[in-house]
């Protein structure tokens, strides 16, 4: 009944036509096209048959039909539906429909769930538009912190503590990191790299995945992970590597994947350079081995040592004229360093002098005291240096060297602006401070910090006049110090002794062939002699044979010579 009267209501059959004017799209119109010819076929069928249906000849139908039982069952059947639809029709649908007054509970409430209904979308759809305006705000994973928004957002701490870092090799166009399949390939991977570089023996993983165990059986196994983040935390702690965390924060991590890649971006696009250039099989990257799977470990030693090597020659160049820990006065060793000390303050400052002995003056200005300089613009300062007279940093070196000074200046935001000493600390207290005693220059860095204050006890001031006077002098003994330092660096130190001899004998090869010229001329080779630059093959030629006679000689005065500090603590 209330289907019928729906339908004398709602429109009529054929006004489903205009529909037509909704179709977007060449298909759409195609489809609604073929639609209504069909509609039109079946219409023109219904209409061939609107005559009233013939009534059924039952007598034929007995003469037919020998079975007389089933016969009389149709006409029973048909004669009490006909019946039943002929009542039906008779009776009044809209009436009733009208008169019905009880009943609409049912209707009342699927209209009031409805309701609901769309309050739960809106509130979906609110929930929604804060969610992606969340997500929209949060900051980048290199930035992520424990101490900050992550503690209250559980999604995202759930996030980072299954992801630590992101990896370079991870395939995300194809890769889900969630998936099960993602899980497996790493327990499967994991499985291989602990069975293949345990080192102990064992062949099998003994319950737990690698991630599963603690950090330092993570860092025993790999021990290049262990080198890298050892550097980053001292260098952005300055603390001691006994107080290395179980797990460092993951903006570290982050700092750490943005370095590295910094790095490499320098030292891909030069590789390429030369890759592209020699057209060569095979090209490597500057500061690493050919087989870095095999020969990685002993090459990064090497260069560790090295670099610790020049550091301490560094420092050791720097105490032999008392300039370590000076860090309060301007050290003045040559004519040019003299007139930027003056402009400093326009020559209202004191020069002192440490002795006859020490082949430098320090300038004070008047004023304030020197602040401490940042590392990058020091690093800055140097790599301008290097340029003005006519010398160069290795690309990647001059890349790792900049972030290694960005690191550690970084340690001015936990350190209230300082990044050596503590506030009203000076250089030498913090100097001593990180040096372990247990370091086989303890001793020597101790009785340096002892006669440096005894000198700067007996320190004398000095006027202009005189200062200008004993510059000649100075800048002489200076030159000389600096034509004996190279002397020592490739005499005594085992880092660098090996690698200039065998530069040396490059160097001997290419001028017996004749090839050294085009080297020099080409810019592969530059050699600097007294602060200029060196273009005849014939002039470096000597100047390598004069050095080598030299050496010998320098090394054994250097090696006779005696600290008196150190022989009192004998």
């Amino acid at each position: 009944m209330m289907r019928r009267s729906i339908r004398r209501v709602l429109p009529g059959r054929d006004r489903w036509h205009a529909l037509q004017e909704y179709a977007l799209g060449e298909a759409n119109v195609e489809e609604f096209r073929l639609l209504r010819a069909r509609d039109s076929a079946v219409s023109t069928v219904v209409a061939a048959q609107s005559a009233a249906p013939k009534t059924i000849n039952w007598a034929e139908w007995e003469g037919k039909i020998s079975n007389k039982e089933t016969l009389q069952c149709l006409k029973d059947f048909h004669a009490q539906q006909s019946a039943l639809l002929d009542n039906v029709l008779k009776e009044n649908h809209l009436s009733a429909v009208k008169e019905q007054k009880a009943g609409w509970e049912l209707y009342d409430t699927a209209k009031t769930s409805c309701t609901k209904s769309v309050e739960k979308s809106q509130q979906i759809l609110k929930n929604g538009a804060r969610a992606l305006w969340i997500s929209f705000q949060n900051p980048p994973v290199s930035q992520l912190s424990q101490s900050e928004w992550l503690d209250a957002d559980q999604y995202w701490q759930a996030f980072v503590e299954k992801h630590h870092f992101y990896h370079n090799h991870i395939a995300s166009a194809v890769e889900d990191p969630e998936s099960k399949e993602y899980d497996a390939k790493q327990k499967a991977d994991l499985q291989k790299r602990w069975a293949t570089f345990d080192g102990r023996g064992t062949t099998r993983q003994n319950n737990k995945l690698l991630y599963q165990r603690p950090s330092f059986e993570y860092y025993d196994v790999y021990r290049g992970p262990l080198i890298e983040h050892m550097i980053f935390y001292l260098t952005k702690t300055g603390g001691d590597a006994r107080m290395f965390p179980e797990v460092m924060p993951t903006a570290w991590f982050a700092e750490i994947y943005n370095l590295r890649f910094k790095v490499y971006n320098v030292l891909q696009r030069r590789k390429r350079l030369e890759h592209e250039s020699s057209l060569s099989r095979e090209s490597h990257h500057d500061f690493h081995p050919h087989d870095l799977e095999h020969d990685g470990e002993a090459f990064f030693s090497k260069l560790i040592a090295k670099e610790s090597a020049l550091t301490e020659l560094t420092v050791g160049r720097l105490m032999g004229n008392y300039i370590f820990f000076s860090d309060g006065y301007i050290p003045v060793q040559t004519g040019q360093a003299f007139y930027k000390a003056i402009q400093t303050d326009g020559g209202k400052g004191t020069f002192y002098s440490l002795g006859s002995d020490v082949h430098c003056l320090f300038y004070k200005p008047a004023g304030d005291a020197l602040a401490m300089p940042d590392p990058t613009e020091c690093f800055h300062a140097l790599a301008n240096h290097v340029s003005m007279t006519g010398r160069r940093f290795e690309v990647g070196y001059a890349a790792a060297f900049e972030a290694f000074t960005e690191v550690l200046e970084s340690r001015k935001e936990g350190l209230g602006g300082s990044w050596f000493t503590a506030p009203g600390e000076s250089s030498k207290d913090a100097f001593m401070r990180r040096v372990k005693r247990s370091d086989a220059a303890y001793e020597i860095y101790q009785a340096y910090a002892a006669e440096h204050t005894e000198k700067w006890a007996g320190a004398k001031a000095l006027t202009m006049d005189v200062a200008m006077a004993d510059m000649p002098e100075i800048e002489r003994k200076y030159n000389l110090e600096c034509a004996e330092y190279g002397n020592v660096l490739f005499g005594l130190s085992d880092e660098f002794a090996a690698a200039g001899k065998l530069e040396q004998e490059q160097l001997a090869k290419l001028a017996d062939v004749g090839n050294l010229q085009a080297q020099l001329d080409s810019g592969h080779y530059v050699a600097v002699e007294g602060g200029s630059k060196v273009s005849q093959a014939d002039a470096l030629t000597k100047c390598v044979e004069a050095f080598e006679s030299g050496r010998d000689k320098a090394v054994d005065a250097v090696l006779a010579t005696k600290l008196p500090a150190l022989d009192k603590k004998k």
